[in-house]
């Protein structure tokens, strides 16, 4: 997603000069007439309402919505969702997190009038632009204005910016600059790419099969790569494919930006403006560029929504007509306090601290794996520690000997509990243990209680 939103920046400032060709091709893209287009350009973004956000250090919050297009059946129902947070930092590169949704996440769509439908969550863009939404279904925000305001529900954090993404987009681009070269990191099998389309009569499959390794691709070929659900070896989830999208938008920015590149623009952008609505200006791409350039992509968090975590899985065909996945908190408050708290302190995770989770819930659930891998998301060192006699609260134990306070202030809030620090030991002592559970030799030890397994459950009856 990252990568989305310096692919359209890039379009708009390696340019250099701004022909009547180009300045067509950006209104085309951004929805404006060719004279506000290259006012758009020479502003550079300054004063836009993205930069005015940048300048008081606010969250940005911007989703792609990825789907088939009006040639495919089910046109536009999204199924490729991810949302991009971006946090200022005063002197320092954004804070940014990738966090992927899953398409078969089954959740009550509000519509217009009132009126609601319990769909995939794909669905919801699509009702907006088949006119079910709060806006006529010619609006460049028909298909976002029924799926962000879900989002923003679901995940308690506000949408300012939308991208929706035709897939053919990447193939039409991808011929405008003459293929892409794709370094594939693990060769994969899919026996169930779609054939054709199930809606025209044609539900039958066909298997595809990509080698590792670096590879030049034409437009159908990198489509087919973005979009395979089913592949093996690791490559058969959401946010697999989310990455494998994210190498080809990597790839075209490569190709954009060099020589050759740049006199393929008026193409490209002739080929997205067809495929693509934003609500975004020139100016906020502009902003968005300067903002995001600089930052490292190693520091990307990229986060997961899914039945490893929030979500569990309905077990098609046995117990559902659908492959669904719901939330284990319908109030949804545990993925809100989690997508809002995205971005620790930059304190909390300089100081390095390793984090061991133990599970004392008395459920089940790999609980502590469950958070080991959540914080781990979040750019923790963190270690799953394993199950220990069930106790009510939850602890935040710091063995430390000061060296990873901030970690531990930062969890210790998070939870909502206070730091406990064991005292030294002494010669004839036995230092405070960690209860039933191997205590780690310093770093930080969260204690999961069953008064948090019960809050992230939804479950009203805490502390029971």
């Amino acid at each position: 997603m990252l990568s989305v939103v310096l692919m359209f920046s890039v379009l708009i400032v390696s340019a250099g000069v701004y022909g009547v060709r180009l300045s067509l091709a950006l209104a085309k893209t951004f929805h404006t007439n060719p004279i506000s287009a290259v006012a758009g350009v020479i502003g550079g973004g300054d004063g836009s309402d993205l930069d005015k956000l940048r300048q008081h250090f606010e969250r940005i919050n911007l989703v792609l919505y990825g789907y088939g297009g009006v040639q495919h059946s089910g046109g536009y129902l999204s199924d490729s969702i991810m949302v991009v947070s971006i946090l200022p930092v005063a002197n320092h590169p954004p804070q940014v997190a990738e966090i992927s949704i899953p398409r078969d996440w089954y959740v009550n769509i509000p519509l217009r009038k009132g009126v609601s439908t319990e769909q995939r969550i794909n669905f919801a863009y699509a009702a907006g632009m088949l006119g079910e939404g709060p806006v006529p279904a010619s609006a460049i925000n028909a298909g976002a204005a029924v799926a962000d305001p879900l989002l923003e529900h679901l995940l308690g954090i506000g949408i300012t910016y939308f991208v929706g993404v035709d897939f053919s987009a990447f193939k039409q681009a991808v011929d405008a600059v003459g293929g892409v070269n794709i370094d594939v990191p693990a060769g994969f099998t899919d026996n169930q790419y779609p054939a054709g389309e199930c809606d025209l009569g044609n539900c039958a499959y066909e298997t595809i099969h990509f080698n590792a390794g670096m590879q030049h691709m034409n437009g159908a070929t990198a489509l087919i790569y973005a979009r395979s659900r089913h592949g093996n070896n690791g490559q058969g989830s959401d946010f697999a494919r989310s990455r494998r999208q994210q190498q080809i938008i990597v790839a075209l920015k490569t190709k954009l930006e060099s020589i050759g590149g740049i006199g393929k623009l008026p193409d490209v952008l002739n080929a997205l403006g067809d495929n693509v609505l934003t609500n975004l200006t020139i100016g906020d791409a502009e902003t968005l560029y300067s903002l995001v350039q600089g930052v490292n992509p190693a520091s990307v968090e990229h986060i997961s929504i899914d039945d490893s975590n929030f979500l569990y899985s309905c077990g098609y065909p046995a117990h559902c007509g659908g492959a669904y996945y719901y939330a284990d908190d319908q109030s949804f408050k545990s993925i809100s306090h989690y997508v809002q708290d995205v971005f620790p302190t930059e304190g909390a995770l300089a100081d390095g601290a390793k984090i061991t989770f133990v599970d004392a819930s008395g459920r089940n659930r790999n609980a502590s794996g469950r958070w080991a891998s959540l914080m781990n998301m979040l750019g923790f060192s963190t270690a799953n520690g394993g199950t220990a006699r069930r106790q009510v609260a939850t602890e935040v134990i710091d063995n430390s000997g000061g060296r990873d306070t901030l970690a531990a202030d930062w969890l210790a809030e998070y939870f909502g509990v206070t730091v406990t620090t064991p005292p030294p030991a002494t010669v004839g002592t036995t230092p405070t243990a960690i209860p039933t559970a191997s205590a780690s030799s310093g770093g930080i030890t969260v204690v999961l209680g069953s008064a948090e397994e019960q809050a992230f459950l939804g479950d009203p009856g805490i502390g029971n």
